[in-house]
């Protein structure tokens, strides 16, 4: 006579050794993918995974190491989105450059959550990646006549543009607060020029608009520093900077 089978007994846990560091990274990625990544932690994702605890730690020490792999992968992952012709003139390039930087990161909360939301030093090997990919862009940007020291300073300003709108953008939305400015605005007494303008701006201020806004302008300054022609303080040091290289 069989024996009958308890219901609700509880799930057998995998044998110590029976998971690798890949199955871990995997499932790390997916629970945070599904909720968030505030919600990872070590005991849910041992559970998941349907083993004991000890056995992430056998290859994790921490969760902040679990996270600093996780980011290199994200890197990883962010590098394989970019879809771009070194060939293109360099402000067509500049401008897709960021244009698919911020769509790759609207579009995968975990890649933003990673690489822009969370604070710290990098790995090496994400640095390593992060590195390679920004020595691209720049080697366009001298190929273009920029000094790499300009060129530089323009990345990090578009680049720190960009990952802001970001951030604001992923903070505005976790807050639920609303996006809509109008009816506040409308509603605010004293008002001149918020109530005259001809289309409503979100009280974020990271509409695509304002992107697009902001990133053609930006490219506009740059190629004013490219012609040198303006007497402003950043062109002339970069000017400078540019002449005191050594020809050949």
């Amino acid at each position: 006579m069989s024996t009958p089978t308890r219901k609700n007994s509880p799930r057998k846990r995998r044998a110590r050794g029976s998971i690798s560091a890949e199955e871990i990274l995997l499932g790390a990625y997916e629970l945070a993918s599904e909720e968030s990544l505030d919600a990872l932690s070590m005991p849910r994702l041992a559970q998941r995974l349907d083993v004991g605890v000890t056995s992430i730690y056998w290859y994790f020490r921490s969760k902040e190491e679990l996270l600093d792999t996780m980011t290199e992968r994200a890197m990883a992952e962010f590098d394989r989105s970019f879809d771009l012709s070194p060939n293109l003139p360099w402000d067509d390039y500049v401008r897709t450059y960021f244009c698919q930087f911020r769509e790759v990161f609207r579009t995968n909360g975990l890649l933003c959550d990673l690489i822009v939301m969370r604070t710290g030093p990098l790995t090496p090997e994400a640095t390593r990646i992060a590195a390679q990919r920004i020595d691209l862009v720049l080697d366009v940007l001298v190929k273009a006549g920029f000094t790499p020291d300009a060129a530089m300073y323009a990345y990090s300003a578009l680049s720190v543009f960009s990952r802001g709108h970001l951030f604001l953008e992923r903070s505005w939305s976790a807050s639920g607060r609303p996006e809509s400015a109008s009816e506040a605005f409308a509603s605010t007494p004293g008002l001149t020029v918020l109530t005259a303008m001809a289309q409503p701006h979100t009280m974020s201020m990271t509409s695509d608009e304002d992107f697009e806004f902001g990133l053609e302008n930006s490219i506009r300054g740059l190629r004013l520093l490219l012609d040198e022609e303006s007497d402003e303080p950043c062109v002339a040091r970069a000017r400078s900077a540019k002449d005191a290289v050594p020809a050949g």
